[in-house]
């Protein structure tokens, strides 16, 4: 069993990962191989090299797009043909048609999140271990045949070329800039203070001996704020960031984590949702940020900070 993730931002590819991770072990597959590349002529360079059984591809790439590199892998019947779920942020229906007309098997609009990658694998896992009929194939349409998943330690580590990567992706941009671009996101600012409410009385009383019986209210908080920067394009890289680490948290078993970890994790978990409140005002209340990426590297930073000390119990 072979999976293969192409998108250029890596964080992508790590959520992925991460997901692929955790359903193969729930599901009790230990022989399968991940690999993830950046752009679409790698993926194509690695299909050529290698079965792939299923590949997650990204559509706005740059150079090769998502949809180029489905067409270039479709026309080459020399290779073995993988399973093709098409990833991205446009939700739209003439990119799932042409998806379709190109030889996809199934599309994941953004933010997507692991039951839709498990629906992926419970689909296309079992049909990976035993030999298929033409009959059986999956392809895009209302009976099923077209499936639209939205309806229904290197492995898995937030790196620093990855920070580098996303703080060189942005201009300095400011708050009045940038929010001259959209219309209206009262409503939104108004569910994140009802939100905020609730973070500080649980931020205000956090410590090491209650971190377990507060990260349900944590994982709320930070996939509520994944959420709402998903709501930009320019904030989708580090919307994803703040889902993986909700991930990682929601994954992790406490019990096995030293005190002193669980405080330097409190700490840190009290100083990104704090750093993300004060953020959000900045930008989008105040609107007096000079620059509204600027919570990028130091959110980023914790982070990675956060992963490294709970992979360390795997």
């Amino acid at each position: 069993m072979t999976i293969l993730a192409v998108d250029d931002k890596q964080i992508n590819n790590k959520v992925i990962e991460l997901d692929v991770e955790e359903y193969m072990e729930d599901n009790g597959v230990s022989l399968y191989t991940f690999y993830e590349v950046g752009n679409g002529q790698e993926a194509i360079t690695l299909t050529e090299k290698e079965n792939i059984d299923i590949l997650f591809l990204d559509i706005m790439m740059p150079k090769l797009s998502g949809l180029e590199v489905l067409q270039i892998i479709r026309e080459k019947k020399q290779i073995s043909q993988p399973k093709i779920i098409m990833v991205t942020a446009l939700d739209e229906q003439d990119i799932k048609d042409e998806a379709k007309k190109l030889g996809a098997d199934g599309y994941i609009s953004k933010p997507f999140d692991n039951k839709e990658i498990f629906q992926v694998l419970d689909r296309y896992v079992q049909i990976s271990q035993k030999i298929q009929s033409e009959e059986e194939f999956f392809d895009f349409d209302e009976d099923e045949e077209f499936f639209d998943f939205d309806e229904g330690d290197d492995s898995i580590g937030i790196q620093k070329d990855m920070m580098d990567e996303f703080n060189k992706s942005h201009k300095k941009v400011a708050a009045e800039t940038f929010l001259a671009e959209y219309d209206s996101i009262s409503y939104m600012i108004e569910d994140l203070g009802e939100l905020e409410e609730d973070i500080y009385e649980y931020l205000d009383n956090l410590f090491e001996d209650n971190l377990e019986e507060n990260m349900p209210n944590i994982i709320l908080t930070l996939d509520r704020y994944a959420n709402f920067l998903n709501s930009f394009m320019e904030f989708q890289e580090l919307s994803t960031s703040i889902k993986f680490l909700s991930r990682i948290l929601e994954k992790s078993d406490f019990s096995e984590v030293s005190a002193k970890n669980k405080m330097i994790v409190a700490e840190f978990i009290k100083t990104i949702l704090n750093d993300l409140v004060s953020w959000k005002n900045h930008v989008f209340v105040d609107q007096d940020a000079v620059d509204v990426f600027y919570l990028n590297a130091s959110l980023l930073n914790s982070c990675i900070q956060i992963e490294n000390i709970l992979k360390e119990i795997k």
